[in-house]
């Protein structure tokens, strides 16, 4: 029988297509020309995806590759991605607008067309990781920026985004209580928001999130030729999830498994798919895993995440921290990953189901497995002991 924490999503089959709906969320043409655009940044580098042989026969599976999303711009996280990308879109568009004429990520980041962009003001609500990116592709650019935490969010987390030049706003409430605070305020004062999570009326900022996390993904395809069989990957509001499952989705020959893992409190996209539409968490989202404790899903991503997740699954605290040691102190010679609890998440999920017979045999891993999960953020407070 499958474990209580592992759920089969009725609506994905092998005769899915990537069409019209899905496209509109994540579109895959212009990626590989975005990551052409970003070597333009003295900062941007391709993230390694390591292969980890030794635990992958440990686990019982075939391949075992691990995308380190650690290294990402010398920022520590995927994230670094989605601010960025999404501040330069919104002032190429405005550019654009104006001009009648495409503004590159060179110019725009030189100070060229300032009579335009000087009048922008960012804001984001975050727990931290985003609302870095977000400070960091205003300052990159040369604009103010308004970051809304909530309560829990480390203060390590909070000067790193003051160190990138933003204001910091704290509210006394969860990740949903800063993201209402921030609506409120940004409209107020005439800011710009750029959210990874969206909400009636309001989606090309978290669509142009989602295209700078397609870089990831771009990258793991020209990394990885033979391609994954699984990935497993894990979801906040649903930005990182959208984008990966969406692109491998839409350029691989054979669409691979998706497994979507989400913290135990904060499982809106394990309620969602018992209730085949867009519902609350279970949980408070009180949990360590910052990064992933969102008690909604944001609902642009529904097309992709909604229907094209073969499982989703959770994790409980506990599991946590023996996944971060497993990558920090790796078996012979394969090479040591620095990972925070969101980071690890996705990989915390592939050790559960591999220490579960039922829910190995449910997921058809076996010895020609091949595995890719997403170490979507480095050590960004503790070390793993």
């Amino acid at each position: 029988m499958v474990p209580s924490w592992l759920a089969h999503n009725p609506r994905a089959s092998g005769a899915l297509k990537f069409g019209r709906d899905q496209q509109y969320v994540v579109d895959p043409n212009g990626i590989a020309e975005l990551c052409e655009e970003l070597k333009q940044c003295p900062k941007h580098a391709t993230t390694p995806l390591h292969s980890l042989p030794a635990l992958a026969a440990r686990l019982g599976i075939g391949e075992l590759r691990v995308k380190d999303e650690s290294q990402r711009f010398g920022f520590g996280a995927f994230k670094a991605l989605g601010g960025v990308i999404a501040v330069y879109d919104a002032l190429a568009s405005a550019v654009g607008d104006a001009h009648r004429a495409n503004a590159s990520f060179a110019e725009i980041m030189s100070g060229a067309h300032k009579e335009i962009t000087a009048r922008f003001v960012f804001s984001t609500a975050s727990s931290g990781n985003h609302g870095r990116s977000v400070a960091a592709g205003a300052r990159l650019f040369g604009n103010r920026c308004i970051i809304f935490l909530p309560k829990f969010t480390s203060t390590e987390k909070e000067a790193a985004i003051r160190a990138r030049g933003a204001e910091v706003i704290r509210v006394d409430g969860d990740y949903d209580t800063a993201v209402a605070e921030c609506k409120r305020r940004s409209e107020e004062n005439g800011w710009t928001i750029i959210s990874d999570t969206s909400w009636e009326g309001y989606d090309q900022a978290p669509r142009s999130v989602m295209r700078g996390y397609c870089v990831l993904a771009h990258e793991i395809v020209t990394q990885w030729r033979e391609a994954p069989t699984h990935v497993f990957v894990q979801a906040g509001v649903g930005g990182l999830a959208a984008a990966v499952i969406g692109y491998l989705w839409a350029v691989l020959p054979t669409r691979p498994a998706f497994v979507v893992v989400e913290p135990e409190s904060a499982d809106c996209w394990f309620q969602s798919n018992l209730a085949g539409k867009p519902t609350l968490a279970s949980g408070n989202a009180d949990t360590v895993m910052g990064g992933l404790a969102c008690r909604e899903i944001s609902p642009i991503t529904w097309p992709v995440v909604g229907e094209a997740t073969d499982w989703f699954m959770t994790i409980t605290e506990d599991e946590v921290m023996p996944a971060r040691r497993l990558l920090a102190h790796p078996l012979d010679g394969d090479p040591a990953i620095a990972s925070g609890p969101s980071g690890c998440a996705g990989f915390a999920g592939l050790t559960r189901v591999c220490t579960d017979e039922a829910a190995f045999k449910a997921l058809k891993l076996d010895r020609h497995a091949r595995v890719l999960v997403i170490n979507s953020e480095g050590n960004l407070g503790e070390q793993p002991a």
